[in-house]
């Protein structure tokens, strides 16, 4: 399945909602995809501020944090495609604004999963990010952020967790601009360990490295399309998950507040499985910043 058209203001979501509809697919699963989906696009209108940046489904961060007072929302729908396995849906919810000059709290659901008419409910997270040393150029920015991951289904007894040191380049930045972040190529390193807890084994500690590269570029057709891709040994939300792992796709600033992605995936099945097996993701997402929501300056 081909990803779906961005635009919110002609017919291409419309005509997403009439293609599920004629596949005839199941009420929930039409009301779990196509409600969110009006839903976003109805948010998108009449938003504006400052430049937006790296952000979900993109797994590689960036080095530096919200606006003073912003709130900001991160949503993303997901396919999966497996060879013997059927479609799975995904539909991931973050949330996240500064608490301070260089303190973000990020929290939220990191998904429910719809295979085989089945709901699978993962992860609640929160992860505290810190600033700690801003630079545009050749000299890189530098940020550090820690997460918890709270199971609410399926095993209760093995709690996940990350630490980690992002690393980014802001290059190609034009000399009439006044906004800092307003660069033509961003490259993004992220360097830290993977944890897992387990509860029912004695108390069990086990952690791995992570790792991640990322770039975004402008492209010719505008300042406000990029293109986007990252290498990185799974997604720290995943534990068990290695490298291989790459995604690639396109952003599209809409607005300075809004943006949108279109990007595929691709990664291996942990060694633990018998077939380690190539997954495909689709994934649509889209990032909405609120300005002045906190009183915070």
């Amino acid at each position: 399945m081909m990803p779906v058209s961005l635009s919110c203001h002609t017919t291409p979501i419309v005509r997403l909602a009439l293609f599920m509809t004629r596949r005839r697919l199941s009420q929930k699963l039409r009301t779990f995809l196509v409600v969110p989906t009006f839903v976003l696009c109805t948010i998108t209108m009449g938003v504006d501020g400052q430049q937006a940046w790296a952000v979900r489904p993109f797994v590689t961060d960036d080095a530096r944090i919200t606006y003073p007072g912003q709130l900001e929302t991160e949503s993303w729908i997901e396919l999966g495609t497996a060879r013997w396995q059927k479609p799975a849906w995904g539909l991931h919810i973050l949330t996240g604004t500064t608490v301070s000059d260089r303190l973000e709290l990020i929290a939220g659901w990191t998904g429910v999963v719809y295979q085989d008419r089945r709901m699978h409910l993962d992860d609640l997270v929160v992860q505290p990010k810190y600033l700690l040393y801003r630079s545009f150029g050749v000299i890189p920015s530098v940020s550090a952020a820690v997460g918890v991951l709270a199971p609410i289904s399926g095993d209760r007894q093995r709690w996940n967790s990350y630490a980690m040191v992002h690393v980014s380049w802001f290059l190609d930045i034009p000399e009439d601009s006044t906004d800092p972040y307003d660069n033509g190529l961003a490259i993004h390193i992220n360097l830290g360990t993977k944890s897992q807890y387990h509860a029912g084994l004695s108390g069990r500690y086990t952690t791995k490295p992570y790792w991640g590269v990322g770039f975004e570029v402008k492209t010719p057709i505008s300042r406000a399309f990029r293109f986007l891709g990252e290498v990185f040994n799974a997604d720290p939300f995943d534990f068990e998950g290695e490298f291989p792992a790459l995604q690639t796709g396109f952003r599209w600033y809409k607005s300075p507040n809004v943006q949108w992605d279109v990007v595929y995936g691709g990664f291996r099945s942990p060694p633990r499985e018998e077939h380690r097996l190539w997954h495909h993701t689709f994934q649509i997402g889209l990032r909405v910043l609120f300005d002045d929501v906190l009183s915070f300056r």
